[in-house]
Formats: structure tokens, C-alpha cells, sequence
């Protein structure tokens, strides 16, 4: 039997998802294998194997975007415990079947979340596909483009067929700390005095926060104290009840705390117009800890004796807020505050002295070279070109983190990791099969988010034998430090053993979309359009029925062509990226677009 490690040294380590759109399926991969790995080392120790007997624990994940809605997931599936299974392969191609060991997290980003269902099969009433019309209703508005409501009902199924084991593990503490990201339109109240009088302002960087209970056995570390400064325990959440969910419907709302689990993991994926609009609802005695920013070692004094008694009186704040990303694409700085020691000036960068460490997840492909080949032409300077570039800039600039990012991908901080995803080595060619389309493409086919999903497995397994690494001087490893190690020697925070030690050698085979799913597509592209219209039309023109009927004459007359246009643009994204089988013969396919309206 394993030594009792409660008095230890361990390293703490925070993880920060990154928005990633589709793409979110290769961030699922890193954190399926990174349990993987952990617990097949627990197990290890547990047998009393001779395997290092240092501890790790992971104290706090953060997520934005699809980064939210696999830190959601992926830590409540923990819950479940960790399950290697198999899947059949979606692409032909693929030898041998699929592994996880998260399948509630892995059905979710591979097998559920889809724009249209596949050819010869339909989507369960259940879980329909983005492009459904369910969620239209006549007499309102559509709230979104793509329908929210299948996102809502596999969020409330995926939590409600977990079944806990009531066990925690030695490589989580107790709580783990999770953060989700939001933009708050409507903004956080937040008033600063000038003498008599109150200046007040509005911060849209929002967020919720969580305290999970029933996952970690490893008492969270008494030196972080950031937390408790700030006056921000969390909204505590205790994962064992997840098994009274069981069975629960996912067209209605589901217990607390668990609906609200759900519904803030939804809202930092709701991308602007794309997505729908949440509403997340405050107890005003929390508005404080929510207005005040994240960005300081301490809760500042001059803050903490602002007067909230000015807000007018309401039981609950209801903020409607979208996607995290627009503001905070990759919540670094929130996992690094949490697990920093305060009595120190930062978390040390040494590998001789390191204990601590955050990894950044970021499945978003990096601009290659060709998209700044437009910075070396003249441009026509109209209103045109500055109204489609400002709102791009606004955000690229709210996002900007470029020390986070560089200290992260610096080989000589060892505080900081970085996990980016790589299929070759120095290639130009893209390494995500979701990256087409605003890296929305990855939901027009499976099999693309099979394999980012397994490649993200394969980059984790990569990082943490190559790269999560310490001196072997390092206090970390306890008794089994040794301190006559040469200069440049490095041993694993997080040694690969049993089935993790398995080198993923092959690469996952690169999927290639039959051309006949594209009519599919259209097809459903064609249905929602019209229902958006339609919806849109007899709302905003009510009043005006003859200009209603003269606009929708003309919706009906050039919707093909803009059906046609959008998959010329799939098309062409997609070729680009040799995701599509070649034309059997010349010409086919564009014999059969013309000839597709229905």
C-alpha cells in the first residue's frame, strides 16, 4: 500500500482552457488523456508499484468558450470516475477503434454536437442538430442562427447520465475551484468614490464561479489564500448528488445547483448572434465579489468600503451575457491568482523550485504566414474596409495576452505550460481537422472531431513525457529528489505508466468528407434560412403587410443563391484544407449543385 502523502510536498497545477469553437473536441483529447495518466498512476501507487510517489493535484480549471463547456463537463464525468472504453471509429480509415476514458465528455464534443444529421441517419428528438427549426417559434423573434436549445438539452443529459462513485481523487483538492468566463452586457455595477460623490462604472468581464465538492481528496493548499482575500469562496456544488439527476429530461431545467452549473458553461459558449443569449441570475450580496477585478494580489481595502447600498433593491441581478471569449479567450491570469502563494512575489519560474504551474490549453491553429500576406498591399481605405475590420480589432485587442503567452511557450519558465496542437512538426499544413470555417467546420462532420479529439490525446501524452518537466533537485519529488543531479537534468511531474505509458505513435488518419453530405447540409442550411426568415419577417414587418410580402417574394427568389453562396464558401474552406474527396468525374459536383434547390 501507498505511504500516507497528506504532509508532502506536492505540485499544484491550474488548467485554462482557451475558446475554441469546434475545435473544442481537441481540448476534450488533452484533458481525457491528462486523467488518463494521473489515474493510472494513482492506481500504480495504489497497488504499491515502484512508480514515484510524489504528489500532484490539480486546485483550480478555468474555461472559456468550448474550453467552459469541457471544464464543465470534463470535471463533472471525473466525477464518474475515469473509464477507459472503446468507440468504433467514425473515418474509414481509422485502424482500430477510438479510446477515452471520459465517455460522457467524448459523446458530447465527437458524437453529439453536429450542424445537420449524416446521410442516411436522423438526429433523436432528443438531441437534434444546429441547424433544426424546433427552437423557432411564430409571433417572436429567433433568438440565434444556429438552434441553442440542442446545446441546452445535451448539456442537461450529458450531467444527468453521470454517475458518480463517491470517490475523490488524490490528484484533485478538495474543493476544485472552476471558472467560467462571460461577457456581461448588461455589466457588473461597480462604484468608486470620489469624496461626496460616487462615480460609477460597469465591468463586462465576467464570470462564475464554482467550488466543487465530492472530486478531490487533497486538501486545497492553505497558502493560496487569493481566493479568501477576495472574499470569493465560490458557489459550492457537491458532485456526488449528480446521480440524482438521473433520467431527467433535457428540454426542462434541471435541480440546483446543477441547472446553474449547466446554464453558465451554455453562456460562455454563446457566441454572439451565432449562439443564443443567456440570462444568469446573482444573489445582489454576491454583485461585490462579481464587480471588482481579478487583476490584484489582495482584496484592495479602498474597494472593499465602496457602498453597493445605492443599487436599487432586487432580490435577484439578471444579467444577459454571451460567449467569454469576445473578452478573455484564454482565462489564464483567474487559475493563476487562485493557486499562487501570496507570500511570494510569483510563482517560481525555477525548475529547482517550481511547485506550481499553470497549463494553457489552446486549440486554436496559429495564423500561418499567408494571413498577413494582405499587409504588404494597398488597400481601398473606405467606410467598408474600416466597418468590417474595427469589431475584429476590439476584440483581438480585449483578448490580447501576449506576456501570458510568451512566458507559457518559454522553455526556461517552468510555472507556465503551453498545449497547442501539432500533427507534423514544421509543417505548414493545418493540424486541426475543426480549424475550416472559423473553426465552425468541425461540427459539419464526426469524423473531424474524432480526430482533433484524438490528436489532442496524443499531444497531451507528447507534453507530459517530453515537456511537463522538473529538475531532479526539485523539493517536489520528496525523499526521492536528488540533489547531485547534473545542470539540464529533468525528471516527469507527471510519470506515463500502465496504459498511459502506450505510445500514441500513430497518427490519426486525416478525415476526408464524402461530397453527398454537402446536399445534406445545404438541404438543412436552405430549411433554417427559410425559418429564420420567415420568423424574422412577420415579426419586424407586421405592421407593413405589403412590404412584408414584397420582401419575402424576394427571399424566395434568391434564397438558392444564397444557399449556393455559403456552400461555395464551405466548399472552398474546405478543399483548402483537403477535407473533401476528389470529383469523380470532372465536373460532377457542380452538375449537381446547380441542379440541388430544394
Amino acid at each position: 500500500m501507498r505511504t500516507d502523502q497528506s504532509e508532502k510536498p506536492g505540485f499544484q497545477i491550474g488548467i485554462a482552457m482557451a475558446g475554441a469553437v469546434s475545435a473544442g473536441a481537441y481540448t476534450a483529447g488533452v484533458f481525457d488523456f491528462m486523467m488518463e495518466a494521473l489515474s493510472e498512476w494513482e492506481k500504480a501507487k495504489e497497488r504499491g508499484d515502484d512508480v514515484p510517489q510524489h504528489d500532484v493535484f490539480i486546485s483550480a480549471v478555468s474555461g472559456t468558450s468550448a474550453g467552459g463547456i469541457t471544464a464543465a463537463l470534463g470535471l463533472a464525468s471525473v466525477a464518474g470516475g475515469v473509464r477507459p472504453t472503446e468507440q468504433p471509429a467514425a473515418n474509414p480509415e481509422q485502424i482500430g477503434p477510438i479510446r477515452r476514458v471520459l465517455p460522457e465528455l467524448y459523446d458530447v464534443w465527437v458524437k453529439r454536437t453536429k450542424l445537420f444529421a449524416p446521410v442516411g441517419k436522423t438526429t433523436g428528438s432528443s438531441s437534434p442538430a444546429l441547424l433544426d427549426t424546433k427552437d423557432i417559434n411564430a409571433g417572436k423573434l429567433p433568438r440565434s442562427l444556429l438552434n441553442s436549445d440542442v446545446l441546452t438539452a445535451i448539456a442537461r443529459e450529458s450531467l444527468s447520465s453521470i454517475r458518480p462513485t463517491g470517490k475523490g481523487h488524490r490528484f484533485f483538492t478538495a474543493p476544485t475551484h472552476l471558472f467560467l468566463t462571460h461577457t456581461n452586457l448588461d455589466g457588473v455595477p461597480y462604484p468608486i468614490a470620489f469624496e461626496d460623490d460616487v462615480y460609477w462604472m460597469s465591468l463586462h468581464e465576467d464570470r462564475a464561479h464554482f467550488a466543487l465538492s465530492g472530486l478531490g481528496q487533497h486538501p486545497f493548499p492553505k497558502e493560496c489564500r487569493w481566493l479568501e482575500t477576495w472574499h470569493d469562496p465560490g458557489d459550492p456544488i457537491d458532485l456526488r448528488q449528480l446521480g440524482t439527476l438521473a433520467g431527467a429530461p433535457g428540454d426542462r431545467p434541471l435541480m440546483e445547483p446543477f441547472e446553474q452549473l449547466a446554464q453558465s458553461a451554455l453562456t460562455t459558449s454563446a457566441f454572439p448572434f451565432g449562439l443564443s443569449a443567456r440570462q444568469i441570475s446573482v444573489d445582489p450580496i454576491n454583485l461585490r465579489r462579481r464587480a471588482l477585478p481579478f487583476d490584484a494580489g489582495t482584496f484592495p481595502d479602498t474597494l472593499l468600503k465602496q457602498d453597493f447600498g445605492s443599487i436599487p433593491a432586487i432580490k435577484r441581478a439578471n444579467f444577459v451575457c454571451v460567449d467569454g471569449g469576445t473578452l478573455n479567450n484564454e482565462p489564464f491570469e483567474i487559475v493563476r491568482w487562485t493557486i499562487r502563494d501570496l507570500n511570494e512575489a510569483q510563482n517560481s519560474r525555477d525548475p529547482r523550485s517550481a511547485n506550481r504551474a499553470v497549463i494553457l490549453i489552446a486549440p486554436f491553429p496559429p495564423q500561418s504566414r499567408s494571413n498577413f500576406e494582405v499587409l504588404g498591399t494597398i488597400r481601398d481605405l473606405g467606410v467598408g474596409f474600416v466597418g468590417k475590420t474595427l469589431l475584429p480589432a476590439l476584440v483581438d485587442q480585449a483578448r490580447f495576452k501576449a506576456s501570458d503567452l510568451i512566458a507559457a511557450a518559454d522553455p526556461k519558465v517552468y510555472s507556465r505550460y503551453l498545449i497547442a496542437p501539432v500533427r507534423v512538426k514544421g509543417s505548414n499544413e493545418p493540424a486541426l481537422a475543426c480549424g475550416a470555417l472559423y473553426a465552425f467546420g468541425g461540427f459539419i462532420d464526426e469524423q473531424f472531431r474524432e480526430h482533433d479529439f484524438q490528436l489532442g490525446r496524443r499531444n497531451c501524452q507528447w507534453f507530459l513525457r517530453k515537456h511537463f518537466m522538473l529538475h531532479p533537485s526539485n523539493p517536489v519529488f520528496g525523499a526521492e529528489a536528488d540533489s547531485n543531479a547534473p545542470e539540464g537534468a529533468e525528471r516527469s511531474i507527471i510519470p506515463l505508466v500502465g496504459t498511459a505509458d502506450v505510445p500514441l505513435e500513430e497518427l490519426p488518419p486525416w478525415p476526408q468528407l464524402e461530397r453527398s453530405q454537402l446536399f445534406n447540409l445545404r438541404r438543412a442550411l436552405l430549411h433554417r434560412l427559410d425559418a429564420l426568415a420567415a420568423a424574422s419577417l412577420n415579426e419586424l414587418l407586421k405592421s407593413f403587410w405589403l412590404l412584408r410580402i414584397a420582401v419575402k417574394i424576394s427571399w424566395w427568389r434568391n434564397r438558392n443563391w444564397v444557399a449556393d453562396h455559403a456552400m461555395r464558401i464551405v466548399v472552398t474552406e474546405l478543399d483548402r484544407a483537403h477535407q473533401l474527396k476528389p470529383l469523380q468525374p470532372v465536373g460532377f459536383w457542380r452538375r449537381l449543385l446547380r441542379h440541388t434547390s430544394q
